[in-house]
């Protein structure tokens, strides 16, 4: 009963942290995709620019996070 009265009334977490890890998992296949492509600079190009996608958006949800807390 006290951990209840430590959670923040607003917000699902749980919600915002399965998108959040979902993110990361898009990054990390990005990430190994761009390392076996990287002779191929249109492919290189391509992943590295999903990595980049993955992470800003992993950092809005943080943010929100952040804000609810």
């Amino acid at each position: 009963m006290l951990f209840g009265k430590l959670l923040p009334r607003e917000g699902n977490f749980f919600e915002l942290l399965n998108q959040h890890g979902a993110y990361i998992v898009d990054a990390a296949r990005a990430f190994i995709e761009l390392i076996h492509n990287y002779a191929d600079p249109v492919s290189r190009e391509k992943y590295a620019g999903e990595v980049v996608h993955a992470e800003r958006a992993a950092d809005r949800i943080t943010a929100e996070v952040h804000r609810l807390l």
